[in-house]
């Protein structure tokens, strides 16, 4: 994906990419056990989401962190937005942000 980006990035386009996650991708905060099934391979685990908490949180937050830095690296504006953030208010926001860059 970052390659595809750099690539149109380098044509002197202007890239701008918006990662959207739901709050839960972020906090992985399941208040019970829960069964996650593979979109791709149908695959189903059961698991007891406290247990692995920590540890998901440290890797999607690299994971975030490395997009991140990747895009401002190649002059990619990076935006975050959370599902929980209604469509227009984040878009409104954006657009009062880019309009006080430019």
């Amino acid at each position: 994906m970052l390659k595809s980006l750099k690539h149109f990035r380098y044509k002197n386009n202007e890239v701008i990419v918006f990662q959207i996650l739901d709050p839960i991708e972020r906090s992985f905060a399941f208040g019970k056990d829960a069964i996650f099934k593979d979109s791709e391979t149908l695959d189903e685990i059961t698991t007891q989401p406290y247990q692995i908490q920590q540890a998901y949180k440290e890797v999607i937050n690299q994971f975030t962190q490395l997009i991140k830095r990747e895009c401002l690296n190649s002059n990619i504006e990076y935006n975050l937005i959370e599902t929980s953030t209604p469509f227009d208010k984040a878009l409104f926001s954006y657009i009062q942000k880019r309009s006080r860059l430019h």
